[in-house]
C-alpha cells in the first residue's frame, strides 16, 4: 500500500462524506487506504461512515471513545498499512483530483512531501494560499524546511513516511490544541528529505465555532494553557537539539517567538468578562508570557504597553470598541 489516509472525525456528519469522497482516487484507488477514526461521535458520524464503508472497498473505520485528536491520529498511525500517512481532519477535504496528482509526483523514495493549501470560510470562498506560487524547487532537510517555514505547523500539509513516527517512537500529545506545533520539529528532526509539490491539495476549512475561534471563556483558558504546554515541549527540545541540529534549533526559536504573538493578539482580539481576562492573565504571568513580549509595531506597541502597564483597564477599553 502506498498511503494511507487518516481522517480523524468527531462530529463531523455534515462534512465527513465531503472529505472522503475527495480522498477517493479515481485513478490510483488501488494505491489508497482510507482510515476513518471515529473518536467517539454523537451525531450521525457514525452511520455516515458506515455507509461510505459498505461503498468504497479501500475504506476502514475505526470507532474508540472520545480521547481527542492526538489519541485519533496516533491510533490511525499505528493502523495504517501504507508507506506514507496523509492526516486529514474530518471537517476538511482535498481539492478535487488532488489526489491522483499527488501519487503521480511522489516517484522519489523521500521522507516528507508538503502540498499548498487553500484557507476557505465556511462557504467554500479561497480567502488565500498557503505557499506562493514555484515556492520551493530543490529537495531540503527536514531541519532546513522547518526553518523556514516555522509559522506553517500543520499536520494535514504534510505527507509522511509512516516510520518518522514508528521507528523513532513519535506520537501526539492528547488534550491539546496547537499539538502540530508540539510535534512537527521532532518529526522533522528525522527527516532527511522534504519536497514541497507545487500544487495546492487541501482545503482548510475556518469555522466561526472552531476552537481558535471560540468565545467560550474555559476553551479560550484551555488554549493558553496549550500555548504553555507547547512551549515547554519546544524549549526542552530545542535544548536538547542546540548542538547537534542548529538549523532546527533555528526554527525553533523563532516559533517560540510566534507563540508570543499568538498570546498577544488573542489577548487583544476577542473579549473577555473581567474575571475570565483575570484568569487568564494569571496563568499567562505564573507561565512567564506576561509580561507581554511580542515584537510589534505602531499602534499594536501601544497596545502592548498598555497591557503591561494597565491590563484591566486595557481590556475594559478593548471591549467597548470590539
Amino acid at each position: 500500500m502506498r498511503l494511507t489516509i487518516i481522517i480523524a472525525a468527531y462530529n463531523v456528519e455534515a462534512f465527513l462524506e465531503r472529505c472522503v469522497r475527495s480522498c477517493d482516487a479515481i485513478r490510483s484507488r488501488e494505491l489508497v487506504e482510507i482510515l476513518i477514526v471515529d473518536d467517539g461521535s454523537t451525531d450521525a458520524t457514525p452511520k455516515i461512515a458506515a455507509r461510505l464503508q459498505a461503498q468504497l472497498p479501500n475504506l476502514k473505520v475505526i470507532r474508540q471513545q472520545n480521547r481527542g485528536l492526538g489519541a485519533s491520529r496516533n491510533v490511525g498511525i499505528q493502523n495504517a498499512k501504507g508507506k506514507y500517512i496523509w492526516m486529514i481532519d474530518g471537517d476538511d477535504y482535498l481539492e478535487p483530483g488532488a489526489l491522483d496528482v499527488v501519487l503521480e509526483q511522489m516517484t522519489e523514495d523521500l521522507d516528507v512531501y508538503c502540498v499548498n493549501y487553500n484557507v476557505t470560510d465556511a462557504g467554500g470562498k479561497v480567502l488565500y494560499k498557503g505557499y506562493p506560487e514555484h515556492y520551493i524547487g530543490e529537495v531540503l532537510t527536514g531541519a532546513a524546511y522547518y526553518d523556514l517555514n516555522y509559522e506553517k505547523n500543520y499536520t494535514w500539509q504534510y505527507i509522511f513516511r509512516k516510520d518518522l513516527f514508528v521507528e523513532n517512537r513519535l506520537g501526539f500529545k492528547e488534550r491539546i490544541n496547537m499539538q502540530d506545533s508540539e510535534i512537527l520539529p521532532q518529526v522533522l528532526l528525522y527527516a532527511k528529505s522534504v519536497k514541497y509539490l507545487d500544487l495546492v491539495g487541501y482545503n482548510y476549512v475556518q469555522y466561526a465555532h472552531s476552537f481558535t475561534n471560540t468565545h467560550d471563556p474555559q476553551k479560550r483558558y484551555d488554549y493558553f494553557r496549550s500555548i504553555i504546554e507547547v512551549r515547554d515541549s519546544l524549549q526542552s527540545f530545542g535544548a536538547r537539539v542546540q548542538a547537534q541540529h542548529p538549523l532546527l534549533y533555528s526554527g525553533i526559536q523563532k516559533k517560540l517567538g510566534a507563540l508570543d504573538q499568538v498570546v498577544f493578539s488573542h489577548l487583544v482580539f476577542y473579549r473577555y468578562k473581567s474575571s475570565d481576562f483575570r484568569k487568564n492573565l494569571a496563568l499567562l504571568k505564573g507561565a512567564g508570557f506576561y509580561p507581554l513580549k511580542a515584537k510589534v509595531r505602531g499602534r499594536m506597541k501601544i497596545l502592548q504597553f498598555a497591557l503591561n502597564r494597565f491590563p484591566i483597564l486595557t481590556n475594559q477599553i478593548l471591549n467597548l470598541v470590539k
